[in-house]
């Protein structure tokens, strides 16, 4: 198997693990406990993907900066003693990485979650091993802009060389956050995107399933 990138970004949610059901728990403690609100599944769908400063003024109307904030805490009061590990790996995800890995290719992954979340994550998945950089948001909720983790994840890994890099991810955002640093991307139907989100996002690669993903990141 001879890898088609020198450099593979994967996101977390929604293209290596379904992390919706605790995730949910926690959007659910956050809301109805900080604000009274007791969110939809629409609503709650809204989360899965993009930074807080966007969904929150959006969604539920909470312009605040100290709104954003009050969430947030709520929220990691949740979900970082109850739900982070309520997660399933999607089948053919961690056989994927690891002939990744063993092919010579670099991984990092390149998520919006905390990166210290991400890590422990990816070690009770039994795969943190197989990634040279767990790139992700700052405990305190900042750096949340997939634009902004890329920009990280890329000055610790690739130092400026120029190789072939490609950005995996299931959401329009991740495409828009390849485009911003010139890179390739793919999109994983299994994912998080609503109806429609990204039949027009302009990705190098639209993925239906774990094989085809493969027959692009292996060849």
């Amino acid at each position: 198997m001879a890898p088609s990138y020198d450099i593979v970004l994967l996101d977390l949610d929604g293209t290596i693990i379904d992390s919706e059901p605790g995730i949910h728990v926690a959007l659910r403690h956050a809301l109805q406990k900080g604000f009274g609100i007791t969110p939809t599944a629409a609503e709650l769908a809204e989360f899965m993907g993009p930074p807080l400063a966007d969904i929150l003024p959006r969604v539920f109307g909470l312009t605040d900066p100290a709104d954003e904030t009050r969430f947030y805490e709520l929220y990691c009061e949740k979900y970082f003693h109850d739900a982070e590990y309520e997660f399933d790996v999607y089948p053919g995800m961690a056989a994927l990485i690891a002939d990744l890995a063993d092919s010579g290719t670099l991984i990092a992954l390149a998520t919006a979650k905390p990166d210290v979340s991400a890590s422990r994550i990816l070690e009770r998945a039994g795969l943190r091993d197989h990634f040279v950089f767990v790139g992700g948001s700052h405990e305190d909720g900042s750096r949340q802009d997939k634009i902004d983790v890329l920009t990280h994840t890329l000055d610790q890994i690739d130092g400026g060389g120029h190789h072939r890099i490609v950005m995996v991810g299931d959401r329009a955002i991740d495409v828009r956050a390849a485009d911003a640093h010139d890179l390739d991307s793919v999109v994983v139907t299994w994912g998080y995107a609503p109806e429609g989100e990204l039949d027009h996002a302009g990705a190098t690669h639209l993925v239906t399933d774990v094989a085809g993903l493969r027959s692009v990141l292996l060849s």
